[in-house]
């Protein structure tokens, strides 16, 4: 019997999130305009670095699951210990991503991109997969463990558009007005790593006392043999809820990865906007957590999680194109302007409350389909759940990177450009693309959401019958 989780704890386990939301931060906004703008690297060749180090790094995922949710100590559980371990190396290879050695270019400025992602990411495996795991543990209640993941998701957005707050309002100004724009990215760089550190410390030392309340592994857990770490991923998909939710986050992350690898290209070429103003976007997102967690928590528990899924991934997909469209055909203020900036803020907020909402919800199913796995296997396998699903997003994310590579390529944004060089034609490719083109693809997920099932889902609706006939 578990205590009451009070909410120290959830924040404090949310805080954890720091560490990813400096990892997505650096590699989705800053790390492939800094290689490819500042440093001079291809963006076709950017892309397929980033994509070669997440299936290089993939391959730690299940690993890490595998042992995670085998391991036992009386001290640590079986989670605390990975966390407490990953904060120095993820920290150290966050600042040295940014910091190349001088005089590096073409080869070894890939060798160092993908070296140096590689340890990033497998450093963070470490920290991210118990991390996730715990949220299963925390709670069995269907509605607690999406408040739960909520707190998480807050205080993720909430490290991450710091950082970008950061960035664009201080550190790259100064380093451009100081005629040394590198040195900014390079600032980044630390700046994520001391986020990290900070946010992976808090979750360590936070959720210490629920350690004896989490599941521990069973002794059929302890002897499982190695390859189980890989052939779980098979079992996995034989299971209808889990695979649902795999091919649906399949779609849902390969569109995420292509948007967030272009955002900066669109602020910049496509709106005009200076780092101030991409500032000001980056604080939308920031206004949209609030709505997000209000109605996530409200509608969820009239609807149930897969139709407010569905209902929150069409009302991001039909949002998100708008300002877009209005700057092609003209509808839009000037580009650069504030007005403009209003414009694009505010689909911004509506957009992102729906789709933060949506991602939320994505991960509170990961936990309700753990229960469905141990239904069939016995087995609780939250972190090799967890590091399924991470394998698939991480592979899936970088087949975005390297698409948005292809598409700034083929849109002429192939070397270094500044905006005298940018002609309508090359706008309405690169609009065109982040536009319509990722609101199909998440139009595409919500028809696999829509299949998913699971018996937590089940027992929550038969329950909510059951106090409608008893209030009526």
């Amino acid at each position: 019997m578990q205590n009451a989780l009070n909410k120290s704890t959830k924040n404090a386990y949310g805080m954890g999130q720091f560490a990813w939301a400096a990892k997505d931060s650096c590699f989705h906004y800053f790390l492939f305009f800094y290689y490819t703008q500042i440093l001079g690297m291809s963006p076709s060749i950017a892309g397929l670095a980033a994509l070669l180090s997440i299936i290089a790094d993939a391959i730690s995922d299940p690993i890490v699951g595998y042992f995670s949710d085998k391991s036992q100590s009386r001290r640590w559980g079986r989670r605390h210990g990975f966390m407490a371990l990953s904060i120095l190396p993820v920290s150290l290879s966050l600042f040295a991503i940014f910091n190349p050695p001088a005089g590096l270019h073409d080869g070894g400025l890939f060798a160092w991109y993908i070296g140096s992602a590689i340890l990033v990411r497998t450093a963070l495996t470490f920290f991210v997969v118990p991390h996730m795991a715990m949220a299963a543990e925390l709670s069995d209640d269907y509605h607690e463990r999406t408040n739960i993941v909520l707190h998480r998701t807050f205080w993720g957005y909430a490290g991450g558009i710091s950082l970008q707050v950061l960035a664009w309002f201080i550190l790259i100004p100064t380093a451009t007005s100081n005629g040394d724009i590198a040195s900014g990215y390079q600032n980044i760089g630390l700046a994520a790593a001391l986020l990290a550190a900070v946010g992976m410390a808090i979750a360590v030392w936070g959720t210490r006392s629920r350690i004896p309340y989490l599941k521990q592994a069973t002794s059929e857990q302890k002897s499982r043999a190695w390859y189980c770490a890989f052939t779980d991923i098979i079992q996995f998909f034989k299971i209808p809820s889990a695979r649902i939710l795999f091919f649906g986050s399949l779609i849902l992350v390969c569109g995420m990865g292509t948007a967030n690898t272009m955002l900066l290209h669109v602020n910049t070429f496509f709106y005009g906007f200076s780092s101030t103003q991409t500032g000001a976007f980056m604080l939308c997102v920031f206004v949209a957590l609030i709505p997000a967690t209000i109605l996530t928590m409200k509608i969820t528990a009239q609807m149930g999680k897969r139709r407010t899924l569905m209902l929150f991934l069409i009302t991001a997909a039909l949002v998100g194109p708008i300002p877009v469209l209005a700057r092609i055909y003209g509808f839009a203020p000037a580009p650069g302007t504030a007005n403009l900036l209003l414009l694009v803020c505010l689909f911004v907020v509506i957009h992102q409350t729906f789709f933060i909402g949506a991602m939320s919800i994505t991960a509170s199913m990961a936990a309700d389909v753990a229960d469905d796995v141990e239904a069939e296997s016995g087995l609780r396998q939250e972190g090799s759940l967890n590091s399924a699903l991470m394998l698939i997003q991480k592979v899936t994310f970088g087949a975005g990177t390297l698409c948005a590579g292809f598409i700034l390529d083929f849109a002429g944004f192939s070397d270094s450009v500044d905006a005298s060089g940018i002609t309508m034609d090359m706008l309405a490719r690169l609009g065109w693309a982040y536009g319509p083109g990722i609101s199909l693809i998440v139009l595409g997920s919500v028809y696999v959401f829509s299949l998913y099932r699971s018996r937590r889902e089940g027992e929550a609706f038969r329950e909510m019958d059951k106090r409608a006939i008893a209030a009526s």
